[in-house]
């Protein structure tokens, strides 16, 4: 793997590995569900039909419309299409604020 990539910095370089950059949210969920990691149960409805897909401050977050109430019931979600057109972060007001900003930097590869 690492033969890929440059290796050979300068003594004292700083060098930062993001291993999960490249993964999409479907490969974190479906990692979610084959490990059973334990969730904050906000990511899932709790009966209101909605929960949601990425948390922040209460004043900056806002759930989207789901019924999704375990791993494999969002699997199925993102697989089907229902989120392929909404950014997960669609919900945080910072991302409206700033027209996206944190979600066009993603997108373009910054992080």
């Amino acid at each position: 793997f690492w033969d890929q990539y440059k290796t050979d910095f300068a003594p004292g370089t700083h060098v930062r590995i993001h291993p999960l950059l490249d993964w999409t949210e479907l490969n974190i969920w479906e990692y979610i569900e084959r490990e059973n990691i334990p969730m904050v149960s906000l990511y899932f409805d709790q009966g209101d039909g909605t929960r949601y897909r990425s948390l922040g401050c209460g004043p900056c977050t806002n759930p989207v419309e789901s019924t999704a109430s375990n791993p494999a019931e969002i699997i199925e979600e993102l697989k089907t299409g229902k989120f392929s057109n909404i950014a997960e972060r669609a919900g945080r007001a910072q991302d409206k604020e700033d027209g996206g900003g944190l979600e066009e930097l993603r997108k373009e590869g910054y992080m």
